[in-house]
């Protein structure tokens, strides 16, 4: 039978006897809306099959797990209609929307309005509000008339297609007709770089970004989100003069921590204001729509384009190869043959045998380095660049341009220009600031065309960077993926360096939408015919691995909206407002209310091949699976006791074989060779690949915390000679299709000791000698019939544990039952497998289809709540106390320990150096395992009243039952720049300070520029809220001395 089927019922609670589906209807109860369910909640309502609407006061309580399994069971069954007490909380119903599609070449529009909409026509004779030099692409004719028409449009199309003409005539629309007109940016580098490039559109253009404001009385104000969030909570009059806002890189929204502040704003917005949203492409962009359109009651264009101006070729360079093989043309086919040839080229990369031999012989393998310079000099030989080389960490994009250091890239001439443009730009710098490594080491790079890019430079670096590369000054620019992000920076060529990524988790193929995020850099419209993607594949990919990156579909857009304390205060505050108004227009409530249908048909479906399943003696068959459980769990108590190291290790002799298992992936390893063992610190990176150039998830034969010395066996363990992907798979003896290697493993992956052991040779790195051993190990295995005699566990292991005998005991007893049991057959075993699984996806469809037409959040609402008054937040009638009003106000970071810290005194005896060091802790967020905590008396002191206040708070989080892990929470305040902080403040210089640490330059600068809005926020609040003037006199100290020298030096943009 299925194992893998097995293991998956046995996780699941035993089901009742065989019985079939109730006559009677089923009714799914809506949840309540929190404290206020009565008022804020949502109606309820019936939706039966044929989608007819009757309203329902009295509705059955959810039947529970025992009852329904009982109802899905029940011998007399009949055609059953599944009612759902359901009515959308987000209002959608795709009744009262119109939807008017049109296809063009390369462009499709839809127009979404409420029901009964009528269209305002556009006078022909009307002059337009801009006019362009070039004939407008389709999709931007449609987006601009929807524009003239004063409708809001989504315009979802690839990198570098145009999107910005779109915006510009949303600005001249708006200027022209005397409106106001705000432009949002995801961050505050490229409000910057928008705000330079509108003021050489049009005269009346402002900025606010919170680090500079400029002309904020202008007609048009470039922004970052949080500030119009900011505005819109204030009631600023900039947001009640306002009719048009457009945001870019919308597709943002689905950004895990910040992505719940474009929906807060979108939602806070007036219905009036109309919107330009200017994002990737996103399969649902429709939806996107339908949701502004519910919730504004306005229509919404969506205007969609797969086109690329500029066609892109694909191509991989196979790691040891040398040529570049063409596997998607720019007509968007995939080349299988082209692809193969290349795989074909990784088979020494992903031959374990050569890999063995290339390290036990000290074969020269052409290096990842070598490669890599020789794929970009092709690239400037044949003229493709600029080009992008794309890394997924800052030390990789360092170690890459140190690859090409020696290569020349420019002319005489432009080695000048880059020079005058790099001069004008540190000239600003004081003279210390000039002579930092990072801006001396800058120039000769610069001065070759070459360029690094990432979050760990200085701003002005970064800038100065951006500015020639624009110029066409720098030829090859190694980039992280963030440089993809709204930039606008086309290059002829994209270079990929891996077509792997670690995602904080493990290693895993780049995504489709990834791929498509980075590639769309490649190609600059107007200038090249083509742009080139070339994919240095480093890991042997099956085709259908290859189609999913590089054919591959963008990724959705889905809500990450998340309750937060600030925004429920701020809600609180408003007359008008309530937490639950936001929540119910909400996009995530919008995607949960548009499942209603898709759940009730896929309930359907299952409730009739569930009826279909027959079984015969299925209280037997139940028996049979009940006792495989029982045996499964006391194998598993049995094997805990097993491989306890004072049970194990004296038999970890070299040359034993043991049997090893990965249980927790169902992957049997079959019998290995012990060599020897160690305790010691192992990395996952270095483990799977013989010559440690490899990476593997944290699963598999291993499981490891590496942070711990364990204990590792090496063991020679018969694998296949070729790994699938990236991954060592088992080999099997009998095919003879694999090789000896040896693997670290550790005592959980020790199924069973074998009572026999070989002689092992010395110098397990020759070839040679492993082969000789492989040779009286089919021996030995083949005479044993694959499988050696065990060591008895009590009698030769002499594990003396009454439970551990007891534990066998019971297991020799449930397995007599088992072989007693003749009738039960393989055939009615599969049908009740099978049935147990749709049972089960039932029952979990059940439980969503009772949050379906609920609002979404309710539970995180009520917990929230809870803390908010454990605190002292809210009054009973959630009307703000001292403290509610502090938190609203603070949005830089985490408000609550930020009033804690305020509300109770702790920054009042400290002098202003010492509370912008402590306050330091709340902003930095660069991951590091271990935390550097403060060494000044004082220091220490302030920060361990931190670490209470942070305890306490965690504490009270949880006894509200908040779904926090507590100990994460606690680490993610880190201490590690309080000395630095402090130095700075004191009038360290900036070199000085930077050597005391390991963090990037970038890094510290991006930490102090969010201290500094932090300060400036807690000091508005002592003096409006608190009234403390002494405290606000420290708390503007502070951020005086904070903000000097390079960490705020003025943008080049500005």
């Amino acid at each position: 039978m299925d194992i893998s089927a097995f293991d998956n019922f046995c996780a699941e609670k035993p089901c009742k006897p065989d019985q079939e589906l109730p006559e009677k209807e089923k009714t799914i109860e809506t949840a309540g809306a929190g404290p206020n369910s009565e008022s804020e909640g949502c109606d309820k309502m019936s939706i039966s099959h044929d989608g007819s609407q009757d309203d329902k006061n009295d509705t059955e309580k959810p039947p529970s797990e025992d009852s329904k399994d009982a109802e899905m069971d029940s011998e007399e069954n009949s055609e059953v209609e599944v009612q759902y007490d359901l009515k959308p909380c987000s209002g959608y119903n795709p009744d009262e929307l119109d939807v008017i599609s049109k296809v063009y070449d390369n462009c499709i529009h839809e127009q979404i309005c409420p029901k009964g909409f009528k269209n305002r026509e556009i006078d022909p004779d009307k002059p337009r509000s801009k006019e362009y030099k070039f004939t407008l692409d389709n999709f931007q004719e449609e987006a601009v008339k929807s524009i003239e028409r004063q409708e809001s449009v989504l315009v979802a199309a690839h990198t570098s297609a145009g999107k910005t003409a779109i915006a510009e005539y949303a600005i001249a629309s708006a200027l022209k007709n005397n409106q106001r007109v705000i432009y949002t940016s995801p961050i505050k580098a490229l409000s910057n770089q928008k705000f330079r490039d509108l003021q050489e559109e049009f005269e009346d253009v402002g900025l606010m970004t919170g680090d500079a404001t400029q002309n904020e009385s202008a007609g048009c104000i470039v922004m970052t989100t949080e500030i119009l969030r900011s505005m819109l909570y204030r009631g600023s009059e900039i947001t009640k003069e306002m009719t048009w806002v457009i945001f870019d890189e919308v597709h943002y929204m689905r950004d895990r921590e910040r992505g719940v502040v474009w929906e807060e704003t979108i939602i806070l917005l007036p219905s009036t204001v109309k919107y330009v949203f200017l994002s990737a492409t996103i399969p649902n962009a429709r939806e996107f729509a339908e949701w502004i359109c519910t919730i504004k009651k306005q229509p919404c264009n969506v205007v969609y384009t797969d086109f690329r101006p500029v066609p892109l070729e694909h191509y991989i360079h196979p790691s040891g190869g040398s040529n570049l093989h063409l596997v998607v043309d720019r007509e968007g086919v995939f080349r299988e043959e082209s692809f193969q040839n290349a795989v074909s080229k990784m088979d020494a990369d992903n031959d374990l045998e050569k890999m063995f031999e290339a390290k036990g012989k000290k074969i020269k393998r052409t290096t990842e380095q070598q490669e890599l310079r020789s794929v970009l000099n092709f690239i400037v030989s044949r003229n493709y660049e600029p080009c992008i080389v794309f890394a997924f960490s800052k030390v990789d994009c360092e170690n890459h341009s140190r690859i090409v250091s020696k290569c020349e890239y420019t002319t005489k001439e432009e080695k000048e220009n880059i020079e005058k443009i790099f001069n004008a730009a540190v000239e600003s710098l004081a003279e210390e600031d000039q002579d930092l490594p990072q801006i001396k080491g800058l120039l000769p790079l610069l001065a070759k065309g070459i360029g690094v890019h990432h979050g760990g430079l200085l701003p002005l670096a970064k800038e100065i960077v951006e500015i020639l590369f624009q110029e066409g000054l720098i030829k090859v620019l190694f980039t992280t993926e963030t440089f993809s992000m709204g930039i606008n920076m086309p290059a002829r060529t994209v270079v990929f360096t891996s077509i792997e990524k670690y995602d904080g988790e493990q290693y895993r193929w780049l995504s489709g939408g990834e791929y498509i995020q980075m590639s769309g850099r490649a190609g600059r419209r107007g200038l090249d015919s083509k742009g080139v993607c070339i994919l240095m594949a480093n890991k042997k990919m099956e085709p259908h691995v290859a189609k999913s990156i590089l054919k591959g579909k963008a990724n959705p857009l889905y809500s990450s909206f998340h309750l937060k304390y600030n925004m429920l205060l701020n809600l609180m505050k408003l007359q008008d407002y309530k937490p639950e108004f936001l929540i119910k227009r909400s996009f995530k409530q919008f995607q949960n209310d548009k499942g209603t249908p898709q759940a009730k048909e896929r309930l359907s479906e299952l409730e009739k091949e569930i009826k279909g399943i027959k079984i015969k003696k299925h209280e037997e068959i139940q028996e049979y699976f009940d006792i495989k459980k029982q045996i499964a769990s006391f194998m598993d108590a049995s094997r805990e006791i097993y491989q306890k190291e004072e049970h194990v290790i004296a038999f970890l002799v070299p040359g034993r074989l043991i049997h090893l298992k990965d249980t927790k992936n169902n992957i049997d390893w079959g019998w290995g060779i012990v060599v020897n063992f160690t305790r010691r610190r192992i990395s996952v990176k270095s483990i799977l690949k013989p010559d440690g150039s490899g990476s593997m998830k944290k699963e598999g034969i291993v499981d490891i915390d590496e942070n711990k010395p364990v204990l590792i066996i090496d063991v020679l363990i018969y694998v296949q000679k070729r790994m699938e992907g990236n991954e060592i798979r088992p080999g099997d003896l009998k095919k003879k299709n694999g090789m000896l290697g040896i693997v670290p493993v550790m005592l959980p992956c020790v199924y069973d000791l074998s009572k026999v052991q070989m002689k092992v040779v010395n110098d397990l790195n020759d070839r040679n000698n492993v082969k000789r051993m492989e040779k009286f190990y089919f021996e030995l295995m083949k005479r044993f019939d694959w499988c050696p005699p065990s060591l008895d566990p009590i009698k030769e292991m002499m594990i003396d544990d009454p439970k551990f005998s007891e534990y066998l005991d019971k297991i020799e007893v449930l397995e007599d039952s088992l072989n007693q049991m003749e009738s039960v057959n393989e055939e009615e075993i599969q049908k009740f497998l099978r049935k147990e699984q749709l049972k089960k996806e039932y029952n979990e469809l059940s439980k969503k289809a009772l949050n379906i037409g609920a609002m979404v959040n309710v539970e995180d609402l009520t917990k929230m709540r809870r803390v908010l008054r454990r605190l002292d937040y809210i009054r009973e009638d959630e009307v703000l106390k001292v403290k509610g009003n502090v938190a609203s106000e603070i949005s830089a970071s985490d408000e609550i320990i930020l009033t804690e810290l305020l509300v109770n005194g702790n920054l009042h005896n400290l002098e202003p150096e010492c509370i912008a060091a402590i306050c330091s802790c709340l902003v930095f967020d660069e991951s590091k395992n271990n935390h550097v905590e403060p060494k000044h008396p004082i220091l220490a002191e302030a920060y361990g009243r931190l670490s209470a206040i942070i305890k306490k708070v965690a504490a009270v989080m949880v006894e509200c039952k908040i779904d926090i892990d507590e100990e994460e929470y606690i680490n993610s305040f880190k201490p590690d720049l309080v000395d630095i902080t402090y130095k700075w403040c004191k009038g360290k210089k900036f070199e000085e300070i930077c050597n005391m640490t390991d963090a990037y330059e970038g890094s510290i600068i991006r930490c102090f520029r969010r201290l500094e809005e932090l300060l400036k926020q807690l000091t508005l609040v002592s003096k409006m809220e608190l009234a403390n003037p002494e405290l606000y006199e420290k708390l503007e100290a502070a951020s005086d001395k904070l903000k000097k020298g390079i960490v705020f030096a003025s943008s080049l943009y500005l």
